[in-house]
């Protein structure tokens, strides 16, 4: 069995580094999953979650600054452009960053980019995909739609078996595309999470307190 904690976008709470310490010495999971927007320029938070976290697979989200993406690669946490194999025969797949935004954040890609990159990478019935941006249409209406179309359009075509994805603090919730489950996660400053079992290729998918 294979048991995965999911978060998204802590932006500098200080509640959810103190959850984390108490889950991490607990450690009921196998990995934990990140689906960016941990911090945006400050460096100090970022040391503190690196030193806490351990089997964790992290992608960008549109808010790290370039120093903050180099600390989690050199700790080899980001699985941005990467797969990486785990348990079970599955592995995992990150993709970072978003759409453009009226912002004009650190980490914004053009949809063409995403696609063409996402396109590269390895990704099969097999996979847990991490993107910081929602597939367009689900989870992503804030009065427009804000998520990716090609987030979107490489689930549809590579149908992963779970794709986890932030952003959009708005909305929570999980739906298909296809075979594949998706799952909003909530914003981490709400002190909530995803937790998976993965049962003989069977997910199960449940929000939780953090």
């Amino acid at each position: 069995m294979i048991r995965i904690l999911a978060i998204a976008d802590l932006h500098n709470d200080e509640m959810v580094l103190d959850r984390l310490r108490i889950l991490e010495a607990d450690r009921k999971y196998d990995y934990l999953i990140v689906a960016g927007d941990v911090t945006g320029k400050n460096i100090s938070y970022a040391q503190d979650f690196i030193a806490i976290v351990h089997q964790a697979f992290w992608v960008p989200g549109n808010n790290e600054s370039e120093e903050i993406r180099r600390m989690f690669e050199e700790a080899k946490l980001s699985v941005h452009g990467k797969r990486v194999e785990i348990k079970e025969g599955f592995n995992v797949v990150g993709f970072g960053f978003s759409p453009p935004t009226p912002f004009k954040t650190p980490g914004e890609m053009p949809e063409e980019e995403i696609y063409a990159q996402m396109s590269a990478l390895p990704i099969d019935e097999k996979t847990i995909l991490i993107t910081h941006s929602p597939p367009y249409g689900l989870f992503d209406d804030v009065g427009v739609h804000i998520g990716s179309t090609s987030v979107r359009k490489i689930i549809e075509e590579r149908q992963p078996k779970l794709a986890f994805f932030g952003h959009v603090h708005e909305h929570t919730g999980k739906a298909n595309i296809g075979r594949t489950i998706c799952v909003k996660l909530p914003p981490a400053g709400s002190l909530k999470a995803a937790a998976v079992e993965i049962r003989h290729g069977h997910a199960e998918v449940y929000f939780v307190d953090l």
